[in-house]
């Protein structure tokens, strides 16, 4: 029997509004779905479940949070019930302040991460309180990080998350609207992610209109495993062998030879 560590995954291209009902009822048909196709884990775009506070024209009233809770022990119970792991963007009411967060539940229901996004957009400013760590977890014996959105144009970010020894990524987005000129960028930057740690990276986008990435999930040589299609309500899957991972400690490449600052 074979030793190797794979894991299945999926990236949910969904449809996301500002409705969290419409949302909540989308995201769990995807889980059921997911669940008969034998995948370990889903990951949703950013806001996935609240809606994007940023489209919302003002800023969310905190007495919406209760039922973005409620929302979100429904899920956490799908994954229970389903025996699957969640990547769910969701905003959430912390402190006293909105924030852009990604909440992972396991396959027991229970909370394993969660990430509050750091780099924010000056939209997002107006609306969230930054993050202030990065965060990891484990998923299986396989550390896992998390971005969210615009964290990709920083590769600070990925990097330190190679230092808590990740060897896959996470990253929703909500990035759609306008600037379809960011189609090849963005494209580049989570392949240069994935290439220059040597990390898988799985990103989900919402389904448009006008989206500024597709979903994607990349390989540690930077090479698209499998990508959805423009503006298309989709689901796409990849088996990951976590084996092929490469990263500090592991090669002696450029990544072990050239440390910043030089010294």
């Amino acid at each position: 029997m074979s030793s190797r560590t794979v894991l299945r995954v999926a990236a949910a291209q969904a449809k996301v509004s500002n409705v969290l009902a419409e949302n909540l009822t989308g995201i769990l048909g995807v889980l059921d779905r997911e669940a008969r196709r034998e995948v370990d884990l889903v990951v949703f775009p950013e806001a996935a479940l609240s809606g994007y506070g940023v489209q919302l024209g003002a800023l969310r009233a905190p007495g919406e949070w209760p039922a973005i809770e409620a929302a979100l022990q429904s899920v956490a119970e799908a994954a229970q019930r389903l025996r699957l792991w969640v990547a769910l963007g969701c905003d959430a009411w912390d402190g006293g302040a909105w924030v852009n967060r990604v909440f992972v539940y396991n396959d027991a229901g229970e909370l394993a991460a969660h990430y509050d996004k750091v780099h924010l957009t000056g939209d997002d400013a107006r609306c969230y309180r930054p993050g202030r760590r990065d965060v990891s977890f484990d998923l299986r014996g396989v550390r896992v990080g998390l971005q969210i959105c615009y964290d990709v144009r920083f590769p600070e970010g990925c990097r330190a998350l190679l230092d808590q020894g990740v060897r896959l990524v996470l990253h929703p987005f909500c990035a759609v609207g306008s600037g379809t000129w960011k189609l090849p960028v963005l494209a580049a930057h989570l392949r240069s992610r994935a290439a220059e740690n040597g990390v898988f990276v799985v990103a989900a986008n919402a389904a448009g209109p006008l989206q500024m990435v597709v979903s994607q999930i990349i390989d540690p040589d930077g090479l698209v495993l499998a990508a959805a299609n423009q503006d298309r309500v989709e689901v796409i899957e990849a088996n990951l062998d976590l084996d092929h991972v490469q990263h500090l400690g592991i090669r002696d490449d450029y990544l072990t030879r050239y440390r910043y600052p030089l010294s």
